[in-house]
């Protein structure tokens, strides 16, 4: 029974596209790129390096800016008593997502306080992609809340 396991394993992995390849293919759009922040007036491939006070900075504001999200949320969830029924499945689904969003973003930014050194940057453009998906997914749920 387990070679059964492993056969199938082995069939998805061998299915998985890109499986083996050390390159990226070069059909892939530029957006699934991994991308690399420039900063204007230094040289190109120069990464910053943040001080410690710029890093606890830039955590408690994006920690802020989590709570104020999960507020934002809790009164979207309010809202969702008035309404039509349809319109209250799709704000409470809306809540919902954005919560899981959250939840996420919130992970990240733990994992960032964590982060040392040369791990930090890394995990800062993770918590700056997740806060972006997040902003983004905000301002279609609002307006439908009104």
């Amino acid at each position: 029974m387990q070679w059964l396991g492993i056969l199938f394993m082995a069939a998805l992995l061998a299915s998985a596209p890109g499986y083996g390849r050390a390159q990226t293919p070069k059909d892939t759009s530029p957006a699934a790129q991994p991308q690399v922040t420039a900063v204007p007036g230094e040289p190109a491939g120069m990464v910053k390096s943040f001080t410690p006070e710029e890093r606890r900075a830039y955590e408690k504001k994006t920690a802020e800016e989590l709570d104020a999200i999960q507020k934002k949320i809790a009164d979207l969830r309010a809202n969702t008593a008035a309404g039509t029924p349809q319109n209250k499945r799709l704000l409470m689904r809306a809540a919902n997502n954005l919560q899981m969003q959250q939840l996420v973003a919130a992970d990240e930014l733990n994992a960032l306080k964590k982060a040392s050194g040369s791990a930090w940057e890394p995990q800062k453009l993770k918590v700056d992609q997740a806060m972006a998906q997040l902003r983004k997914n905000w301002e279609p749920s609002a307006a439908r809340a009104k």
